[in-house]
């Protein structure tokens, strides 16, 4: 008789992966304030930015930007040599405002109207390399995702890439418009709304704090396991960059009952929980 093959569906993920989010920090600013916020960034901290640095950069960098300087100021281990960490920067649809103003120039005036900063500034790893140069930092640095699903991109990447044999630390910095701006074609938004950033500091391993953990589950247990979302679930019911932020500011303060839970399209989850001294491990 031919052996018969039993399928064992269990709730446990096939894998894991954690690392500690060591400092974090949260900036936006609506666009009335950008440009006091360009010209005076990072100009009384201890990494100050070279003069008029931010000048055409756009609206994401520029608090991609802040919210970096303000994680840092928060680092728990002083003045940290940051130079050999990496920057990875995911943004929800960078440069629309500046990209509708550029087009409406080129086609009023020509190409002389068009700056040659638009592609540099307006790309999707302008914010990551912004923030890499600026602040001295010589790891890797890159965009990810670009769209609406950059949260979750971002989320896998940056947890996925940090490895403690090559990189002491990466940044891992989002950025969106809350309200998507609809473009005016004269460098502003027909509609009021407001640019937030969340940048955090990933480190290997887990320590007592805030843990990033990303749970996988294999493809064909996915739709077995209770809670896990199917490919076509609508990214807006997803917790956004408000809800990241509001659960590392507390389980930094050492709320015990503090989780945030993102389900990822493509069938894993990640989660944000409080690490006691006892809990910890390698991993």
């Amino acid at each position: 008789m031919a052996a018969t093959r039993l399928a064992v569906f269990r709730d446990t993920p096939d894998c894991d992966i954690a690392c500690a989010v060591a400092a974090h920090a949260m900036v936006e600013a609506c666009p009335e304030a950008m440009e006091t916020l360009r010209t005076t960034l990072g100009q009384e901290s201890d990494s100050p930015l070279p003069p008029r640095f931010l000048r055409y950069a756009d609206e994401q960098t520029v608090v991609g930007m802040a919210a970096v300087l303000q994680a840092m100021a928060a680092f728990p281990v002083p003045r940290t040599d940051f130079s050999d960490w990496g920057v990875l920067a995911a943004p929800c649809l960078l440069g629309r405002i500046n990209g509708a103003c550029t087009l409406s120039k080129f086609q009023q005036s020509g190409p002389a109207a068009v700056s040659p900063h638009a592609i540099p500034q307006l790309s999707l790893h302008s914010v990551s390399s912004a923030i890499s140069v600026g602040l001295g930092m010589h790891g890797p640095n890159f965009g990810i995702g670009g769209g609406p699903e950059s949260l979750a991109e971002g989320l896998t990447v940056g947890l996925s890439f940090l490895d403690e044999t090559i990189l002491p630390g990466i940044w891992l910095v989002f950025t969106q418009w809350d309200r998507e701006p609809i473009p005016d074609g004269l460098g502003g938004s027909c509609i009021d709304t407001v640019c937030r950033a969340v940048a955090m500091a990933l480190v290997p391993g887990t320590t007592a704090g805030a843990t990033l953990r990303l749970s996988l589950w294999h493809p064909l247990r996915r739709l077995k396991v209770v809670g896990l979302p199917s490919r076509t679930a609508p990214p807006d019911r997803r917790p956004g960059l408000m809800e990241l932020s509001g659960a590392l500011a507390a389980l930094t303060a050492g709320n015990q009952s503090a989780r945030w839970s993102y389900p990822l399209p493509w069938g894993g989850r990640m989660e944000l929980l409080l690490v006691a001294k006892r809990h910890m491990k390698a991993v």
